[in-house]
């Protein structure tokens, strides 16, 4: 059986470094029943990304009812023709897949957009003005997308965007520090 790596599998990975592992070799009758809270809350981002799909209020290419290889050729096509916003699309290149939620187009290339259900960024004071930092798990899934759109010569660059809860784009810049950088032990 092929494994590809996946968004989902990256943000698993940060989240609980075992279940990639236990995913894809145990024994699926071992799982535990998915609680009615994760269900809940995969329930509120599936109804949070269809509320923001709806109201984009600009025209996009909708590949949502399509599946695997048919869904993927889709995208290939749309992104050939220069298909300005791709929604639901499908990418694959070596051991990546990603199905980034759009694909927007910007200059020579395309930038991927992540929606989520939660807030883009973590830490921070809003009160006192100071901003927060990219999460990790939506960074890792969003350098995934944009790996693959290099992969294909069709990147706008080395960003893509979260959409979160509050409406607000960010822009997840892949270059830019992640924090205070540690001192290595030769610098101490």
């Amino acid at each position: 059986m092929e494994r590809r790596i996946t968004a989902s599998q990256l943000y698993s990975h940060l989240t609980c470094p075992h279940r990639v592992a236990m995913d894809a070799f145990e024994d699926p009758a071992r799982r535990d029943p998915v609680s009615p809270f994760v269900e809940l809350l995969w329930e509120r981002g599936s109804a949070y990304e269809a509320d923001v799909i709806r109201g984009l209020g600009l025209p996009f290419l909708d590949l949502s009812g399509l599946q695997g290889e048919a869904k993927e050729a889709a995208t290939r096509e749309a992104i050939a023709r220069g298909e300005t916003l791709i929604y639901n699309g499908r990418l694959t290149v070596d051991e990546l897949l990603g199905e980034p939620d759009l694909l927007r187009g910007e200059g020579e290339g395309y930038a991927a957009i992540d929606i989520k259900s939660g807030a883009g960024e973590e830490g921070g004071d809003e009160d006192a003005g100071e901003d927060g930092k990219p999460k990790k798990t939506y960074g890792v899934q969003i350098a995934l997308y944009t790996d693959l759109l290099e992969r294909l010569g069709v990147s706008a660059g080395r960003y893509g965007y979260i959409w979160d809860v509050h409406g607000a784009e960010l822009r997840y810049d892949l270059d830019a520090p992640l924090g205070p950088r540690t001192p290595s032990i030769g610098e101490i």
